[in-house]
């Protein structure tokens, strides 16, 4: 360029250093030829042009922070949020598209600022209050993983999270069949199109999938829609970046100011500060539905746990409170129960094989001894007086049945003190299947419309160890004392009638609703009133009930063919090839469900 190199005299090409306000940092030409201001450097702060574009101290780019008013608003990435613990404070912007971290995000319009004018689907601000109000009291103690401010308005819900309301209105609105299912429609194209097709990023959407996954399965028995609906959200809680502990300070300080490798740069330049960051208790209580969501599904269907590593313990620390009694501590409690159904499954595995080569040993019985001590340990801080001490009960008398079972797939010992272990733990297993059951049918039919998913595959794998602990031959077994100790027959039948009345129940609070409120119901057609979940789990009992029956009088049917059931029944094989024990964990050859 014919420039020479010698040294100015009048002209000087650099300058000496000065230490200005920022007012006064000159502007720099970025690499699209504008004009923009440089950002000055205080220390804590790391600035920089790298790979994910020039950021400044609140992470959002140049460009976003000079849009105009109608440009979209972006939300932060959730491990970059101030600490809070309502949703109300979390909430910030409708869910953003943030496709990759290496490219350029694009953004899309974003929803009006003021409040929508309808919630939707034909309800009223009114009835939308009333769900809200709902789920936050009578819902969430039975998944505390999504919580609501005891402040927040539908209307926010909506215009911040919409998949959230959407799953809320289906929970916690008492609507009728008809409605359900045009809004379980609407949520399952929703999560397509937000998550799948624009990839949009963002805690409401994340909460909504967990509500939708809890609540509005009733297939769950199924390894097939809640299971891909489950390994997404988990997957997207991976993307969300709430999954894992943020870097340290140090951590942060290695990468930006003396990367490895291209990787390492790469993270350097994203970071915007080297301060301490954490996730909110509002993520931390996501990730750990997550968890107990793919832990739930793992021991379903016979899969490895998954409720393991520091950060979740460390997120249960930072959430429950000595003090404080609430929905943390409900989740805590929760967390901790699956802890020790993973561990039965791990340390007390079922043996596949079935010709009678394992036998039980003195080991195994010290092993669920060890496990029993645990869980009378979790149990034991559990005041009678607690809103939710029924749940407890329920929940520590299933895992006594996870726990004790596995005795009644193993031979018989030589050993006699082993036989009489044996003996005892099966005998264990029966009165905690009783205990269970007690509880269960004391809770009123009205309870029942709470509950998540959990609680029906808790009862269902109890009614599978029972009629083993009833039917299954092992000497020393005394089959009759067992059978007197716990009526089957009986049990089923009051459980079917208790889903046979929430049938009853839950028509008369959406025709109660609708008066309530002035909308108009869509009638339900004989497809909705036939793939009821309360109408199938009822058919399922029932033939459970008659195939129990069967093998009890021995008559002339085939062993593992019920008698006719009384009525209509839905859950009616198509072919002979049918097996009605193919679902969740009867279909698990580990469990060795055959008599």
């Amino acid at each position: 360029m014919n420039i020479t190199c010698a040294p100015q005299t009048t002209k000087s090409l650099r300058r000496p250093r000065q230490v200005k306000p920022e007012s006064a940092v000159p502007a720099k030409r970025g690499q699209d030829g504008h004009f923009t201001k440089r950002q000055p450097s205080y220390g804590h702060v790391i600035i920089g042009l790298g790979p994910f574009g020039f950021q400044s101290e609140n992470g959002a780019s140049t460009e976003s922070r000079t849009s105009s008013p109608a440009s979209p608003r972006r939300e932060s990435p959730p491990r970059n949020a101030p600490t809070t613990t309502t949703l109300t404070d979390s909430i910030r912007a409708p869910e953003s598209v943030n496709v990759s971290p290496c490219r350029p995000p694009q953004l899309l319009p974003a929803l009006p600022t003021n409040k929508p004018s309808q919630p939707g689907f034909g309800l009223t601000w009114s009835q939308a209050e009333q769900a809200v109000y709902d789920f936050r009291t009578k819902f969430t103690p039975f998944f505390p993983f999504v919580v609501l401010d005891p402040d927040v308005s539908a209307q926010t819900i909506l215009s911040k999270k919409p998949l959230l309301f959407r799953a809320i209105m289906l929970v916690a609105a008492q609507l009728n069949l008809a409605k359900q299912r045009e809004i379980t429609r609407s949520i399952l194209a929703y999560i397509g199109h937000r998550i799948l097709l624009l990839e949009e990023r963002g805690l409401g959407l994340l909460q909504g999938l967990m509500v939708f996954i809890a609540w509005c399965e009733p297939d769950f028995y199924w390894d097939q829609r809640i299971t891909s609906l489950t390994y997404l959200a988990m997957g997207y809680a991976h993307n969300l970046a709430i999954t894992r502990p943020p870097p340290t300070m140090q951590q942060k300080l290695l990468l930006a100011i003396n990367p490895k490798d291209v990787k390492e740069a790469m993270l350097g330049h994203s970071f915007n500060t080297v301060l301490e960051e954490s996730h909110t208790p509002e993520e931390q209580r996501a990730f750990l539905g997550c968890q107990y969501l793919l832990s739930m599904n793992s021991s379903q269907f016979g899969r490895d746990g998954v409720l393991k590593g520091d950060y979740v313990n460390h997120c249960l620390n930072s959430l429950v409170r000595p003090t404080d009694f609430g929905a943390d501590f409900i989740l805590d409690k929760m967390i901790r129960f699956q802890q020790i159904v993973e561990q039965i499954s791990e340390k007390l595995a079922v043996p596949s094989n079935v010709d009678g080569t394992r036998v039980f040993t003195i080991s195994m019985s010290n092993e669920m001894q060890s496990i029993r001590n645990q869980l009378d340990q979790l149990f034991a801080n559990m005041a009678r007086e607690h809103r939710q001490f029924v749940l407890f009960w329920a929940m520590h008398n299933c895992v006594l049945v996870r726990l004790y079972l596995p005795a009644s797939n193993l031979s018989r010992p030589t050993d006699e003190v082993a036989a009489h272990h044996q003996q005892q733990c099966m005998l264990y297993c029966l009165q905690a299947a009783r205990s269970f059951f007690a509880t269960v049918l004391s809770m009123g039919q009205e309870a029942f419309l709470f509950r998540t998913f959990a609680s029906f595959s808790d009862m269902l794998f109890v009614l599978v160890a029972a009629s083993r602990l009833l039917l299954v031959e092992i000497e020393g077994w005394d089959l009759e004392a067992a059978r007197q100790t716990l009526d089957l027959p009986a049990t089923l039948q009051g459980l079917i009638s208790i889903f046979r009345s929430m049938i009853t129940l839950r028509n008369q609070r959406a025709a109660e609703a609708a008066a309530t409120f002035g909308v108009d119901l869509t009638p339900d057609t004989s497809d909705d009133e036939k793939n009821d979940r309360f109408s199938r789990y009822a058919a399922k009992l029932e033939w459970i009930k008659n195939w129990f029956e069967a093998q009890l009088s021995r008559g002339p049917g085939v062993l593992g063919e019920p008698h006719p059931c009384s009525g209509p029944s839905n859950w009616a094989p198509e072919n002979q090839a049918w097996n009605p024990f193919m679902f969740g964990f009867l279909g698990d050859p580990n469990w060795n469900i055959e008599f």
